[in-house]
């Protein structure tokens, strides 16, 4: 199925909803063919990050809470903002619903909108200078870095980087309980020097598994190299990957736009352990590190459909039940065979699972031109509506773009992609590292345009 483009007046629609009552190498595919990338108010709501704690807003929309003995009442307002550990109360009131933002033993609350900077150069400084800030990704190789002008562009428009195959298990673990780190701590290193933050990606998938991993039996088997693996790959980063894609695409539907038949993916993981090796495994994250985000990530979920509907479910449940996750990331591969999204539906579910609690970013955009199926003209509406939606929502921390120049984004060489060996012309510089209309987009969307 396909969506048509909506150009979004974006604060209208949030306020509609608001102020209501109520690669270097082959992609990622495995299972159905499932894609992640490369490698392959009156008032607004009540936040309280901390767990088990307690919001009510008064007069605007209803308090979301995660966190530890937080309560926060916002009367008259935009209810009171409280992230930490035993939050205390703010209390929102005074003309035009001011915030009351309270942290105790935390950070205060943002603003209820992103103000974007009133200039900028690069994608980088203008989300440095959006308040709140806005981390500009991408997708790093480490055979990329040996090229300047890829080094260069990538330093000068992005503050965020996502290892495109180096942190997956058959390259961090071959060997049971051997490990590799060389290319993945040059992507590292050159990230620090750079000034950037680092999302590791991704300690639990079913894809790009080692032979051995895949071919586990037995609950505790599975769990032993789980947790190993777990504890030493990120022990290893700890102090310089601040995010983790700690389980990436455990859901499965009959179609990769996300249409028919939701359900948990038949891997190595589910098939010994159950669903419960999704708590397991960010609980053994958590453990390991208390001081990272910890994410869940995966594709098609950002239309209104199937998969995007039971991966919500999930996520609440796990809320429900104290698992520590921080965030969802959004791959937001746009084009087949992914669905296509506008930026209103893609508003909607960042905003629906953000009122969960949870930070939300967009975590490896591409948009794919091969087979003709998304236009130039769909594309350029897309990524400005896209970009714009996660801009205007402070919840939403981040923008992560699949690559840094179309003649090496993994789609064309991806079968499944229709472009074979084709460019599939999908991200934000050309072959001669130069902008394109897409750049001018993204930035339009980033400045407020």
């Amino acid at each position: 199925m396909r969506s048509a483009p909506l150009t979004l007046l974006l604060s209208a629609f949030l306020c509609a909803i608001g102020c209501s009552d109520g690669g270097d190498g082959g992609g990622e595919t495995g299972g159905g063919g499932g894609v992640d990338a490369t490698s392959g108010t009156g008032g607004a709501p009540g936040v309280t990050t901390g767990t088990t704690g307690a919001t009510t807003g008064t007069g605007g929309a209803p308090g979301v809470t995660t966190g530890t003995t937080g309560v926060t009442t916002g009367t008259g307002g935009a209810p009171g903002v409280t992230t930490g550990t035993g939050g205390t109360d703010g209390t929102g009131g005074g003309t035009g619903g001011s915030d009351g933002n309270t942290g105790g033993g935390g950070s205060t609350g943002g603003p209820a909108e992103r103000t974007p900077a009133a200039s900028a150069s690069t994608l980088r400084e203008a989300g440095e200078k959006a308040n709140p800030p806005l981390l500009i990704g991408a997708a790093i190789s480490a055979s990329g870095l040996n090229d300047g002008n890829y080094s260069r562009v990538a330093a000068a428009e992005h503050n965020y980087v996502t290892a495109e195959n180096e942190m997956k298990w058959d390259a961090l673990e071959p060997n049971p309980g051997q490990f590799s780190w060389g290319s993945a701590d040059r992507i590292v290193s050159w990230a620090q020097q750079n000034n950037m933050k680092v999302k590791g990606h991704t300690l639990v998938w079913h894809s790009q598994l080692p032979g051995w991993m895949n071919n586990l039996r037995g609950a505790q088997q599975v769990e032993q190299a789980m947790r190993r693996h777990i504890e030493n790959v990120m022990g290893h980063f700890k102090g310089k990957v601040e995010h983790w894609d700690v389980v990436n695409e455990a859901v499965l539907t009959d179609s990769d736009t996300g249409v028919g038949n939701p359900r948990m993916r038949p891997t190595v993981f589910y098939n010994e352990l159950g669903e419960q090796y999704l708590d397991l495994a960010f609980k053994i994250a958590r453990e390991q590190d208390p001081s990272v985000k910890l994410y869940y990530n995966d594709y098609s979920i950002d239309a209104r459909n199937d998969k995007a509907d039971f991966v919500y479910e999930m996520i609440k449940g796990m809320v429900e039940r104290g698992v520590p996750i921080d965030g969802v990331g959004f791959q937001m591969h746009i084009g087949p065979p992914n669905n296509e999204a506008g930026g209103e539906d893609v508003a909607y579910n960042l905003k629906r699972f953000a009122d969960l609690g949870l930070e939300v970013l967009i975590s490896e955009m591409d948009i794919n031109r091969c087979g003709n199926q998304v236009t130039a003209e769909e594309q350029l509406t897309y990524y400005h509506d896209i970009v714009e939606a996660c801009f205007l929502m402070p919840k939403c921390v981040a923008v992560t773009f699949w690559g840094i120049n179309d003649g090496r984004s993994w789609l064309n060489s991806w079968s499944t992609a229709m472009c074979n060996g084709g460019n599939s012309q999908s991200l934000l510089f050309n072959d001669q590292y130069q902008k394109k209309e897409t750049y001018n987009r993204v930035m339009d969307a980033l400045l407020g345009r």
